[in-house]
């Protein structure tokens, strides 16, 4: 039986034990029957489902929609530049929509260099610490002499 655990505390408390009343059991009943289309046979619990699902938080009525028309959107609005694409592709004679249609060519971006030339940074940046840290050694060891 589904019942309000906080509900049933309190009508043992109270004494109140009322037979003829609705339980959540008929009230889950009468939802299941409306969900499947068929009409609850308790007319008395279908109308205080109502009366509940009336007072559910955040039960908004659907607005109905409104047939769009061709808008800009969110973004486009963010950040209008006042060109209309439309029609700075009829100025520049192309379809407006073209750059959908950009297919990847065969075009290597890659340039060719020898491996010594690619890796002299990396060799560069690492030796740089190297050449201080043994300078500052040498100094060390060079005024320890004196």
């Amino acid at each position: 039986m589904i019942e309000d655990p906080r509900d049933t505390e309190r009508k043992r408390l109270l004494g109140i034990q009322d037979p003829d009343g609705i339980t959540r059991e008929d009230l889950v009943a009468a939802m299941e029957d409306v969900n499947e289309g068929r009409i609850p046979e308790n007319r008395v619990a279908l109308r205080l489902l109502a009366k509940e699902m009336m007072e559910w938080p955040d039960l908004e009525v659907e607005t109905p929609k409104k047939k769009r028309s061709l808008s800009k959107s969110p973004y486009a609005k963010a950040t209008d530049t006042g060109v209309d694409p439309e029609v700075a592709a009829k100025r520049l004679n192309i379809d407006w929509d073209s750059a959908a249609d950009v297919e990847p060519g065969d075009e290597n971006d890659e340039i060719e260099v020898p491996p010594a030339v690619g890796y002299s940074a990396l060799y560069l940046v690492t030796a740089l610490p190297l050449l201080i840290g043994l300078s500052v050694v040498l100094i060390l060891f060079y005024n320890s002499l004196q």
